[in-house]
């Protein structure tokens, strides 16, 4: 089981890190804001999964 959400947080972290590079080359506006939210969501999404994996680990 852990494994499984290790592999969730390794493709969340990639995924954020995509946006992120999509933001930094786009032009100012929506489309550079468009991509910093959505690398935030998939950064959120990989620390709210790593929490959960070290919930695991201590039980």
């Amino acid at each position: 089981m852990v494994t499984e959400l290790q592999i969730k947080v390794e493709r969340y972290e990639i995924r954020a890190a995509d946006y992120e590079e999509h933001a930094r080359q786009a032009a100012e506006g929506p489309q550079r804001a468009f991509y910093e939210v959505l690398a935030g969501y998939y950064s959120g999404l990989a620390t709210d999964f790593r929490q959960i994996i070290e919930k695991r680990k201590a039980v």
